[in-house]
């Protein structure tokens, strides 16, 4: 039986700010926006997939970010999709190697901090 695998991770944003998390996870990471599973919930929100797992916005006023939270993106050519993100003026900073992989972090509009993985 194959170990568990990620389903999705959530992330915030404030109230009234979708048009910049649209812009920025589906305009620049390029993921595709879904429906979400409990619309008519009363919790405002969006939700993307990322490969077999998804991204889940939702909306939140304390966007106090622990320095180390993140969520990892599993990326093809990460020079490609670092390129296109640091145009698009994106927040970049470094991350310790792990041998076998290159990696950096990237962050949202909104603070989150997210990692780009590209693994052979």
């Amino acid at each position: 039986m194959p170990g568990p695998s990620l389903h999705h991770a959530q992330v915030f944003y404030p109230a009234s700010q979708e048009a910049r998390a649209r812009a920025f996870y589906a305009g620049q990471l390029r993921l595709v926006e879904i429906p979400r599973l409990i619309e008519g919930s009363g919790r405002p929100g969006l939700w993307f997939q990322a490969g077999s797992g998804q991204v889940h916005l939702s909306v939140e006023d304390d966007l106090h970010l622990h320095p180390r939270r993140h969520f990892a993106l599993r990326v093809a050519d990460l020079d490609e999709i670092a390129g296109r993100l640091r145009a698009g003026g994106v927040r970049f900073e470094d991350a310790d190697p792990i041998p076998g992989w290159r990696r950096v972090y990237c962050f949202d509009p909104f603070g989150n901090k997210i990692e780009l993985d590209e693994i052979p």
